[in-house]
């Protein structure tokens, strides 16, 4: 595709990776990617590189370089590859890792990998396209510990609600946690999950409520709007639980302290 540029990464690339982060299900404040370009930059190997067209950025695609015992040359891993959904299919994609295998080869590596997940299809033909082939089986485990949403086997799909103050979220988390804990509530089993996420100096929330917890929602008030949804594993590291089948019913007090808390 003509008029694509690509260059380093900068800070001020951050709301457009922020958006394309978001398209590939892992959203991300837009405020933390200078820190995280700039954590990147600090460590030898690493490098993230942007596609630009007609000086906006519309893909993005991040390398990195490790020393290995089995090699004397370093193994290149490909990390991230994400083109603005708009610009899907110009060959923006295709020209971000020729780009990566160009910059890994001068860095001495003969062999350029990555890895992705089982559910991106599409993104497996791509890379068989461009004459990647399946040599292996990525095996990963959750070390957050046995509570962690990344290994409890319940519903993958998650609804995000944004409440501009924590109060407001707080209200809504406690008369959710009363309705489900409620007699009402007793004939119903099913898991119902709410995870928060409040960023530091910030009043704005990101509520994530399972499936059943927004049945249970749209049930107790009156239907409730979801900004997008995302799978289990794109939910926030930072997040934390706040509804869960053991929680208690909060109080609106509580559960304002209980999002401040993690503020």
């Amino acid at each position: 595709m003509d008029n694509i540029t690509i260059r380093s990464a900068v800070a001020s690339d951050a709301p457009a990776l922020a958006s394309m982060l978001d398209q590939l299900g892992y959203p991300t404040d837009a405020g933390e990617i200078p820190g995280r370009l700039a954590r990147m930059a600090e460590r030898p190997g690493t490098t993230v590189f942007v596609a630009e067209h007609h000086h906006k950025p519309v893909g993005v695609v991040t390398v990195h370089l490790f020393p290995s015992l089995h090699t004397s040359e370093p193994v290149a891993w490909l990390t991230a590859v994400v083109v603005d959904e708009a610009m899907r299919g110009t060959g923006v994609g295709s020209a971000l890792v020729k780009h990566a295998e160009e910059w890994a080869r001068r860095q001495g590596a003969t062999r350029l990998a990555l890895t992705s997940h089982l559910r991106r299809v599409e993104a497996h033909e791509f890379y068989k396209k461009r004459q990647y082939e399946h040599t292996g089986v990525r095996l990963a485990k959750d070390l957050t510990g046995p509570t962690s949403h990344a290994t409890q086997k319940k519903s993958d799909a998650f609804h995000v609600l944004e409440f501009d103050h924590h109060d407001e979220a707080a209200a809504f988390v406690a008369a959710l946690s009363r309705f489900v804990s409620s007699p009402a509530r007793a004939g119903d089993p099913g898991s119902v999950e709410v995870w928060a996420r409040s960023p530091v100096h910030r009043e704005s929330v990101k509520l994530f409520l399972s499936d059943r917890a927004l049945d249970a929602a749209q049930t107790a008030f009156s239907p409730v709007p979801h900004h997008k949804t995302v799978s289990r594993q794109a939910l926030p590291d930072e997040c934390f639980l706040i509804i869960g089948d053991n929680t208690k019913a909060w109080g609106a007090d509580e559960a304002s302290a209980r999002l401040t808390q993690r503020a």
